[in-house]
């Protein structure tokens, strides 16, 4: 993509779907085409000459580069320049630099000659095409190594030896002799009795012995001689060589040992993910347990600096962006300090001759991986090694921005002229280890790795780093990557082409549409697959984030209509393209499309039309009235206003940050879009979870400690886990993290961007878990996050959290950020996906009784669920069916769990005594509902032919008759009384079908017991906020200012409607036109003082809380005090933690349980109840590896089973038709 190709980076921007971590196939996909032609036509001239020991005929460089390089656009000065990766003829040119002489002063033959009787005309026209720059004469000049000055900008040429030829001879004949030590062992076992079988792995690993051996001696020698270098540039230190960057080299050398090692902690960061993202099979995981500068400093060849006038237009298009975004004073601020200084530097680096041991080779700049040989998921063997910089030679340019403001730089442009050279060596951590540098496996994938790693800055790429947020500490994102979002709704599809033989009639094809971008292609969102129907009828809507590079690229949203086949590849039945570019320029505004679709190549069509809607919302600006002092609410008033405690703002550098850092979430405008970064973790350690260890009977020492506590003492300790996070999002899984292998203090800096529909009821759950091999993945913690409860004074939050509820410690620091969209969804719009239907009357009452008025089984189902209403729950009374599902019986109350709540109904089937075919049913689709809302139901009941296509599109009673192809006739009534309860449940066990949704559920099982999640999910604003919402809509609207209280209270209602419009007219005669509203439900509460949010930023009125006996409260819990959650959740301190195992248990029941485990059940010394007490919280044991769980055998043989069940179902499914569904995003 042409986004991809010219990226920027800017300064801390984090890892995600859409900025991937390199790795090295793609860097390798992404070379030039023509590279490999080009390398073997320089090789071929290479090896053509061998005269003149080293001397070469001139080319001249307009010729010889053309063809060579790529044309790219300098991020630094904006200019069309020619670039090439460094490679072995360009690291020589540094190594070896040349100097071009006359043919004639070498005294070889040459075209044009220069001598003393010609006219003063003609010599001077024969030394101007014999001298540089180029063109010259050809076969007037050649071109001479000048060997030892490769530091100087002038060269005055110092005596030097070249030992070149000596390796090269060195080499030829170390194969040869390798050749023959070869077949000498061979031939000579043979002869003396010996097997092949044993001869030949014994030949080999003598010759590669002799070979690897010879190959270290020549690397000494090149040791040696760039040391001589070195030394060399020294010496011109000395003599005061004028026009020499030695000063710098000098100035390098000492500042090189004075850098913090931790410096480099970022790119041993990177190296390490690209590395991860790029293993081969034999390799489990790989680690980069340290990185070292060593003593030995990157050397500094050339500098030069660039100019800048050419730089006018590109800063006029600059001028012209910034006037849309930025304030004119801020904007005159920043061009004030908008002058450049651009220059260009070639470095080079080379190791220092050193001894074979491990600590002398650390004198050198190196790194030490752990490469965890093995299979992912079953084992993995560490095989550390020491990587050492053997050479690096590279060029980079920088565009410095000046500001008149100490330190006079404001940000820096870095960019790679070509991908720079890199040999690395490596060698296994022990005291004399064999050089293994030759090795394809580890060395060609280690230099690989820095070279991709290399290639995200290399031009037209750059870096861009804001010195003065490096310099305040500043990695906190104050704005979303997307600047809006596409919101779309997908209607129904009509008259589509018939793709299958067989079919009923209107059917024979199974379509579903996707949503994606063209170029990028990726499904971005996927519908549900309709059988056997060419006219159907999704009524499905999603929202994508619409992000600066797919602007830049002229992206077009693609709707594609696929036809799903359970054998073979699916077939595209049609698509419909649109431009984002001209949808922006139309926001905040649906627009209906009826569209005919077209086929996959260009021109053609398809029969078939779709009609959906699409419209661009950007991001809201924030209201001034809901400004707040940004201060924490949760803290204590006495301590609020302590700077030490405060939350990380970073650098403030407009007004647009300051209002995110001092406005919370606007009620008025509750969808948007939610970014979640994952920055690190310290601290990360296992617990014991095997007992205590102190104590003679334990094999310990008497007065010791029972267990080790305090700060983890060694990074590499077996207590480290190899820890990722997954990020879930109303109990959906939407990120996941890579893994960072055994460490304490793993960086991740990754994180994605979601559209929200409600932040309000938002929730945000970050878990993380141990990577392990033949077991499940446990949970080390997690950390739930409610949007309202976080956002009260600011729309962006970044804290450290505890890690909680697993089977590890650990502190995680997590930023999110909320920006509102211009989008209104209606109510039943802002709800979860993700709940659970439930019955809230005790009875359904049905006026079809059936032709013999018999007793009738009711079967429910929806996404993913079943429940059954037996025919002994209901009841003949006249005219009418009843079923009992008030649960009092032995039959629970029915409950169906539902996972894709916006695409699926209750799909309820009469089955009559008699009969062996369904033919009645009813259907209640969720999208309909609002959540948390108990809702009077009295739908009809269809007679119908086709089930299937009944249940799978939407058909409601306004939109039947208009459906075709289908015969339905309405028969009777269903009545009943019912909600959709959003989030997860126990219930939702049943959904666990993969690792996936396994780990979801067990995510919820561990916020549950913890105590941080109810089964209820609310829907509310804060406090304070909702204060600030009041009074900023009294003072904007002069009939409520005027308003009585009791007026104003029906008009301000707790959940933020807008009521644009609406006021000048009389409030009584707007309430009585809305129906099936109460006066009540616009009510605010009145007891705000309780909630102790009284004042703008909710300060309590009321003192700090005394204890009866008059002593300070210090907040103790314990059996005779109430625990702060009690008077919230309605359970007492003696509750405990509840229990999330046993599903057969009631809501109601749980609790209760909690309350007795500690005083009966656990202690009761009958084997049966301790059996029963056992099975109740096992899953809660299990999951913290206590139990049964502790010990590994029962670990590995609960994963065991648990793959062969998943295995089995997916072989089962093979068949079924299904979608293409998005993958879980991550940024590898």
């Amino acid at each position: 993509m042409a986004s991809e190709q010219e990226h920027h980076y800017p300064g801390g921007g984090h890892y995600s779907g859409r900025n991937r971590i390199p790795n090295i196939k793609e860097f390798v996909a992404g070379l030039d085409r023509d590279k490999k032609e080009r390398d073997a036509k320089i090789d071929s001239e290479l090896k053509g000459n061998k005269k003149n020991k080293g001397i070469t005929e001139h080319v001249n460089d307009p010729e010889a580069y053309k063809g060579r390089g790529r044309v790219v656009t300098d991020p630094v000065t904006g200019n069309q320049v020619t670039i090439d990766d460094v490679n072995t003829d360009f690291m020589k040119a540094v190594e070896e630099p040349h100097l071009s002489v006359p043919n004639a002063n070498l005294g070889k033959d040459t075209t044009v000659k220069t001598e003393s009787t010609q006219s003063g005309e003609e010599y001077r026209k024969a030394q101007d095409i014999t001298a540089p720059p180029d063109p010259v004469a050809t076969g007037a000049t050649s071109d001479v190594p000048i060997h030892g000055e490769k530091t100087n900008i002038l060269f005055h040429p110092t005596p030097s030896v070249s030992y070149e030829p000596m390796y090269g001879i060195i080499e030829q004949r170390a194969t040869v002799l390798c050749a023959g030590v070869f077949f000498a062992i061979i031939f000579v076992g043979k002869f003396f009795g010996g097997r092949l079988l044993g001869l030949i792995p014994l030949a080999i690993c003598v010759a590669s012995g002799v070979f690897l051996w010879m190959k270290d001696l020549v690397r000494q020698g090149r040791d040696i001689e760039w040391s001589s270098e070195q030394k060399r540039g020294e010496t011109a230190v000395a003599n005061l060589i004028p026009e020499s960057v030695e000063w710098m080299n000098t100035l390098l050398g000492i500042v090189w040992g004075l850098i913090n090692p931790d410096m480099f902690a970022a790119v041993a960061d990177t190296l390490e993910d690209v590395m991860q993202a790029s293993v081969p099979g034999i390799i489990e995981n790989v680690k980069v347990a340290d990185i070292n500068q060593g003593n030995n400093p990157l050397r500094i060849l050339s500098l030069r600096a660039l100019p800048d006038s050419h730089m006018k237009e590109l800063k006029d298009e600059m001028h012209k962006e910034n006037e849309k975004v930025k304030d004119p004073q801020e904007l005159a601020a920043d061009e004030e300090g908008g002058d450049y200084y651009n220059l260009e530097a070639s470095f080079a680096y080379h190791a220092k001759p050193t001894a074979e041991s491990v600590s002398a080779k650390a004198q050198n700049m190196g790194m030490q991986l752990v490469f965890y040989l093995g299979i992912k998921g079953l084992f993995g063997i560490p095989l550390p090694i020491w990587v050492e910089l053997v050479g690096l030679v590279g060029t980079v340019r920088l565009r410095l921005q000046m500001s008149p403001e100490p330190p006079f730089l404001k940000a820096v442009t870095i960019t790679l002229m070509g991908v720079p050279k890199v040999e690395a060596g490596c060698t296994p951590m022990i005291e004399r280890g064999v050089n293994i540098l030759n090795l394809p496996v580890i060395s060609n994938f280690v230099n690989w790795a820095i070279k991709a790693a290399c290639s995200m800055y290399v031009a037209p790429k750059s870096l861009t780093l804001d010195l003065g947020k490096m310099l305040s500490g500043d990695d906190i994102q104050k704005d979303t990557n997307a600047l809006g979002i596409l919101f779309i709704r997908i209607h129904k599809a009509v008259g589509l082409s018939k793709q299958d033989r067989r079919g009923s009639e209107g059917g024979g094809s199974d379509p579903y549409i996707t949503v994606s971008f063209s170029k990028f292609g990726k499904p971005m969102y996927c519908t549900r697959v309709i059988q056997d129907d060419l006219n159907p009828v999704f009524e499905e809507s999603c929202a994508l984030p619409v992000t600066a590079d797919l602007i830049k690229v002229d992206e077009q949203l693609s709707m594609e209509l696929w036809d799903s086949d359970r054998s073979s590849a699916d077939d595209v039945v049609g698509k419909v393209e649109l431009s984002l570019q001209k949808l922006i320029q139309h926001p905040g505004k649906m627009y209906q499309q009826v569209s005919k679709l077209r086929g996959v190549k260009a021109e053609s069509s398809m029969p078939g039309e779709l009609h959906w809607e699409v419209g661009y919302f950007g991001k809201t600006q924030f209201r001034a009235a809901l400004r707040t002092d940004g201060k924490d609410l949760s803290l204590p008033k006495e301590i609020r206003d302590n700077k030490e405690l405060q939350d990380d703002k970073g650098a403030i550098q407009n007004d647009e940050e300051d209002a995110v850092v001092h406005t919370p979430p606007d009620p008025l405008w509750p969808s948007g879009i939610l970014s979640v970064v994952v920055h690190q973790i310290v601290n990360l350690e296992l617990a014991n979870v095997k007992g205590s260890e102190g104590g003679k009977r334990k094999g310990g020492r008497e007065y010791e400690p029972a267990r080790d506590a305090g700060e983890i003492k060694e990074e590499s300790s077996k207590k480290l886990p190899s820890a990722y996070c997954t990020i879930l999002l109303n109990d959906e899984l939407v990120y996941k993290t890579r893994t960072k292998v055994v460490s304490s203090k793993p960086i991740f800096n990754a994180g994605t961007e979601r559209f929200v529909r409600d932040w309000r009821s938002a929730i945000v759950t970050v878990t993380v878990r141990d990577s392990r091999n033949r077991q499940h993945d446990p949970i080390i913690g997690v950390v739930p996050l409610k949007i309202s409860d976080l956002m009260q004074t600011s729309s962006q939050v970044t804290r450290w959290y505890p890690l909680d509820g697993g089977i590890g410690f650990g502190r995680i620091r997590i930023s999110l950020l909320f920006r509102s969209v211009e989008l209104k969804l209606p109510p039943t719009q802002l709800g979860w996906d993700v709940g659970t239907f439930e019955f809230t009357s005790d009875k359904i009452t049905s006026t079809f009784t059936g032709t013999g008025k018999s007793k009738a089984k009711l079967r429910l189902r929806t996404g993913g669920s079943s429940a059954t209403v037996k025919r002994e729950q209901c009841t003949v009374d006249g005219e009418t069916l009843e079923w009992n599902v008030s649960g009092i019986t032995n039959n629970p109350r029915p409950r169906l769990p539902v996972r894709y709540r916006y695409r699926s109904p209750v799909f309820f089937e009469f089955h009559l005594s008699g009969k062996r075919h369904v033919e009645h049913f009813a259907a209640v689709w969720l999208q309909e509902l609002v959540d948390g809302e108990d809702k009077d139901f009295d739908i009809p009941v269809w007679r119908c032919d086709n089930a299937m296509r009944l249940s799978q599109n939407f058909i409601t009673p306004s939109n039947v008759r208009s459906v075709p192809d289908i015969k339905i006739e309405e028969v009777g009534r269903l009545r009943f009384r019912g909600r959709f309860k959003a989030g997860t449940d126990r219930d939702h066990l049943r959904f666990v079908s993969d690792n996936d949704s396994r780990e979801t559920i067990e995510t919820w099982e561990a916020c549950f017991a913890e105590g941080v999640r109810q089964e209820e999910v609310s829907t509310a604003v804060p406090p304070a906020v909702q204060k600030l919402h009041e009074q900023s809509l009294t003072r904007a609207r002069d009939v409520l200012a005027t308003a009585s209280e009791e007026d104003r209270r029906k008009w301000l209602t707790r959940d933020g409607t807008d009521w644009t419009g609406a006021f000048g007219k009389d409030p009584a005669e707007l309430m009585v036109s809305r129906e099936g509203r109460e006066e009540t439900e616009y009510e605010s509460d009145e007891d705000e003082d309780e909630d102790g949010h009284s004042g703008v930023n909710g300060e309590s009125s009321s003192a700090a809380p005394k204890l009866e006996n008059g002593e300070d409260d210090l907040g103790v819990n314990d059996a005779t005090t109430a625990s702060p959650r009690a008077s919230e959740d309605g359970t007492g301190a003696g509750a405990g933690r509840p229990s999330t195992s046993g599903s057969a248990l009631t809501r109601d029941t749980a609790m209760t349980n909690g309350t007795t485990d500690s005083g009966r059940s656990r202690s009761s010394r009958n084997p049966i109840k301790q059996y029963r007490d056992y099975k109740e919280r096992s899953r809660d044991l299990h999951r913290q590896h206590r139990g049964l769980m502790q010990w590994r055998p029962l670990r590995n043989a609960q994963f065991a089973k648990d793959e062969a069940k998943y295995a089995i179902r997916r072989v089962t499914q093979m068949g079924s038709l299904s979608g293409r569904q998005p993958d879980v995003e991550t940024e590898v």
